[in-house]
């Protein structure tokens, strides 16, 4: 891949079994996504992620195109709330162990114009993910 349009590193104290699951397991997306409350498909190559608003509406289509376990998941980036013409770029979570904790590297690539918002979205998943995995907790947004 070449160099990221976007990128964010963040450490959380948990096991990258746990990690892992958090970024690839349906229930567990949906239990600390910001804004979503459900998420249908798989995270395998060739599968479908759609992430579902409380009103049912899609916020974002995601299409895993290289799964390593544990380790990084690449995928396509279909973001509805930017409409329905949006078009597609690519994201990648990257795992790193150290120690008591890991290290998560998201990157998202060939971003479209207007759509550098998502790095607010990145953040947001970031640190609810963080405080789910650390506290059992998640950081729901009433937006």
């Amino acid at each position: 891949m070449t160099k990221p349009d976007f990128a964010m590193k963040i450490y959380i104290r948990c096991t990258q079994d746990a990690l892992w699951d958090a970024l690839s397991d349906p229930d567990s997306m949906a239990a600390y996504h910001f804004m979503c409350n459900s998420v249908q498909g798989e995270a395998v190559e060739g599968g479908t992620l759609t992430w579902l608003l409380p009103d049912g509406n899609p916020l974002l289509t995601q299409r895993p195109t290289s799964v390593v376990p544990k380790t990084r998941i690449e995928a396509t980036f279909e973001p509805h709330f930017f409409g329905p013409d949006a078009p597609a770029s690519r994201m990648a979570f990257l795992i790193e162990p150290q120690g008591d904790m890991c290290k998560l590297t998201i990157e998202h690539y060939d971003l479209a114009k207007g759509q550098d918002g998502v790095a607010e979205g990145w953040a947001r998943m970031a640190s609810s993910l963080k405080s789910w995995l650390e506290t059992g907790t998640a950081m729901k947004s009433s937006m």
